[in-house]
């Protein structure tokens, strides 16, 4: 991830992000009214560890996010 430009990560995360929150039903929304910020709290963890790919990192995110708090 070290290669890559600002504008490269703004998309991974982009398409991580749109990635995982098409999985995420209309109920857990109502009923987490922060899930977006913990999705976004661990693509950005995932993305520090060095992930690239947005399908695995998506995927993560969502059984993180799927935990309790």
């Amino acid at each position: 991830m070290a290669g890559m430009s600002i504008t490269q990560k703004i998309e991974l995360f982009n398409t991580a992000f749109r990635l995982a929150w098409t999985h995420i039903s209309e109920l857990q929304k109502h009923e987490q009214p922060n899930i977006a910020l913990r999705l976004n709290d661990s693509i950005r963890r995932h993305l520090r560890e060095g992930a690239t790919d947005p399908l695995l990192i998506a995927s993560e995110a969502l059984k993180d996010v799927a935990k309790p708090d």
